[in-house]
């Protein structure tokens, strides 16, 4: 049979099969279907009355022969799927792209060209050594070149409590109490000396730093050295640990009921000195203050894209090494 042929004869069993479903939709029969293939006319069902103009006018669009695209059924969605799809949009509207803090200079404090070229400087070192995300709150392990150690390298597990500075200065401190005694070591982010980086745990506190653990008690600050990496799931919003704190009783390396800390427990202090703390907090003109805010707390929004985009770049460029060590 020639090709023309056979596209007609299907092109017109499609349009008897979808004037057959509509017929059963408004009539109910199938009897005008079988007398327009006897006779080649439309003709009226025996055992049905014909529609009046009022009853044709009321039927609905979708089930009229001309609207062709609408007389098949919707699909239906349950109740389950949708909830759990609107989870996962609202999930992955919470992730948000971890961009490492450091590359960020402070406004109106250095030269821009200066800037950039140390922050080529961090991509570098960032392609020899992984420098995972991590945050004040996560339990990190750190091991070090030390020249008087076995091995010649020192490995310490710790809380970071403090994250500061920026480009090649910047630097992290962690906390662990060992035998009863409270360490701390600052390290240098970008230093050679750093040989290995690992996130044991990855979470966020309440607060910029954590370093009212000093004052706290110590089951705040002992962290296993033989701990077990829990792995993150990728894709997953960082958990948020909203701990309270317990403190020691005085003294204490400062007043920190004046800080507006919110991981701390501050009821065992006395209502003599909670008096005078409204005295030392700043009031809210002057911390929404822009000349106080300007030297040391945002940069332009042109900056901030630029410093986005060498980031990328910097990230599609690990991604490639990877492959290719793959």
């Amino acid at each position: 049979m020639p090709r023309i042929a056979f596209n007609f004869v299907r092109s017109v069993g499609k349009a008897h099969s979808l004037h057959k479903y509509n017929c059963r939709l408004c009539c109910g029969n199938v009897r005008h279907f079988a007398s327009q293939d006897s006779s080649g006319k439309d003709e009226p069902p025996t055992n049905s009355k014909s529609p009046s103009d009022n009853e044709v006018d009321a039927i609905p669009e979708r089930l009229s022969p001309d609207n062709k695209a609408a007389t098949l059924p919707a699909p239906k969605i349950s109740l389950d799927l949708l909830r759990r799809r609107q989870a996962q949009k609202k999930d992955q509207e919470q992730v948000e792209k971890f961009i490492t803090p450091e590359i960020y200079p402070p406004m109106g404090r250095r030269s821009k060209i200066l800037d950039y070229l140390e922050r080529q400087d961090c991509f570098k070192r960032r392609m020899v050594m992984d420098i995972p995300e991590f945050y004040v709150g996560s339990i990190l392990a750190v091991t070090m070149a030390d020249p008087h150690a076995n091995g010649k390298t020192s490995r310490l597990v710790g809380i970071c409590i403090e994250r500061k500075n920026y480009g090649l200065g910047a630097s992290f401190k962690l906390r662990n109490v060992i035998d009863g005694q409270g360490l701390e070591v600052l390290y240098e982010l970008y230093s050679p000396l750093l040989h290995k980086l690992e996130v044991l745990k990855l979470e966020k506190r309440t607060d910029a730093h954590l370093l009212y653990l000093r004052d706290a008690l110590p089951e705040y600050s002992t962290i296993d050295p033989d701990m077990i990496a829990i792995k993150h799931p990728p894709g997953r919003p960082v958990p948020v640990n909203d701990i309270v704190v317990k403190m020691k009783p005085r003294p204490w390396h400062r007043r920190w009921e004046r800080y507006e800390l919110k991981g701390l427990d501050v009821s065992g202090v006395s209502q003599s000195r909670m008096a005078t703390v409204q005295d030392h907090i700043l009031p809210e003109y002057k911390k929404m203050d822009l000349l106080m805010m300007y030297p040391r707390y945002d940069i332009t929004e042109k900056d901030r894209m630029r410093i986005e985009r060498e980031w990328e770049v910097h990230q599609n460029e690990l991604e490639r090494t990877a492959k290719k060590g793959s």
